[in-house]
């Protein structure tokens, strides 16, 4: 395969300026122990160069670091108690080492984005999932907690850029009927969302992932990120009818409950050829609409990334 400047390729995606070929990647959950530090690093550039992707997700499963007075939000209005964090905690700073060493090794050839989870989704675990039944109860103290988890992970965005990271991916859990409303999200949890991109503004390629089924993407549409992520064949937003919402970047394709999940390499290819078709493809890179599954066909992913290179 012809070499190509993979820090160039991306760029003119993200700024609309038809690249040399369409840029290509696909992520997924990492075991324990890659989930950290230096071993982190590796398991990630193991991947990139395994099938020569053209940038990197980098997976942040690392915990968000509660009080100790305070190690799990039992009643909503202990989330009037949370304090921000500096950003460079214990949990932060297993994923800022990473991010070091993934700058000092690869840092030079490609652009690698670093996954934060949005302040509900941080929520969501530091509370036993019970952030939507107190935000109901008590929506102004939740709304609070939440804001408060935006400017930690703000902290934590500032300080993944200056250890190298080209931007976040910002993954936004609960734009979905079967979490919240459209007036719930827009009211409660959009805010800290913008709170956790004004810590990366002006980052290269900060990429919004909206997560769930039957998303509510218009909310996301003026959000300041160059790129987005959707679940393209699970809501009514088609790459196709996406493209004419925004100007954005595209970063979809890859159906992580589609036939990749049971090993259907033929039916793949034509899924994935048929989303490109419908691409913009002087703002789009082809990427997974979510993590696929860990144990995905080495074969699978190669077939993926020979098909993209013909584009």
């Amino acid at each position: 395969m012809q070499k190509v400047d993979k820090i160039a390729l991306v760029d003119a995606a993200l700024a609309g300026k038809r690249p040399e070929r369409v840029p290509f990647s696909i992520w997924f959950h990492f075991p324990p122990s890659a989930q950290r530090g230096k071993a982190c690093a590796d398991a990630h550039i193991e991947h990139y160069r395994r099938y020569d992707l053209d940038y990197i997700k980098v997976m942040n499963d690392n915990p968000y670091d509660m009080p100790l007075s305070m190690r799990v939000i039992e009643r909503a209005k202990d989330w009037l108690k949370l304090e921000p964090l500096s950003g460079t905690e214990a949990g932060f700073a297993a994923e800022l080492e990473a991010l070091r060493e993934l700058k000092r090794r690869v840092g030079k050839e490609t652009r690698f984005v670093v996954t934060v989870f949005n302040p509900l989704a941080t929520a969501m675990k530091v509370s036993n999932r019970k952030t939507i039944e107190h935000l109901r109860e008590d929506p102004e103290a939740v709304g609070q907690g939440l804001m408060t988890i935006g400017k930690s992970l703000a902290n934590f965005a500032s300080h993944a850029i200056d250890a190298g990271a080209s931007g976040l991916f910002l993954a936004c859990s609960g734009p979905e009927p079967t979490m919240l409303s459209q007036e719930e999200y827009r009211r409660f949890v959009r805010p800290a969302d913008l709170v956790v991109l004004e810590g990366a503004a002006g980052a290269p390629f900060n990429l919004l992932h909206v997560h769930g089924t039957d998303v509510y993407l218009d909310l996301f549409l003026d959000y300041p990120a160059n790129a987005l992520n959707w679940p393209a064949h699970h809501s009514d937003y088609s790459i196709l009818r996406t493209s004419t919402l925004t100007d954005k970047c595209l970063v979809a394709g890859i159906d992580e409950r589609g036939p990749i999940a049971d090993g259907k390499m033929r039916a793949t290819i034509t899924q994935l050829t048929d989303a490109i078709s419908q691409a913009p493809l002087e703002r789009f890179m082809v990427g997974s609409e979510c993590t696929v599954p860990p144990e995905t066909s080495p074969e699978v992913i190669t077939a993926i990334r020979d098909l993209v290179a013909q584009f």
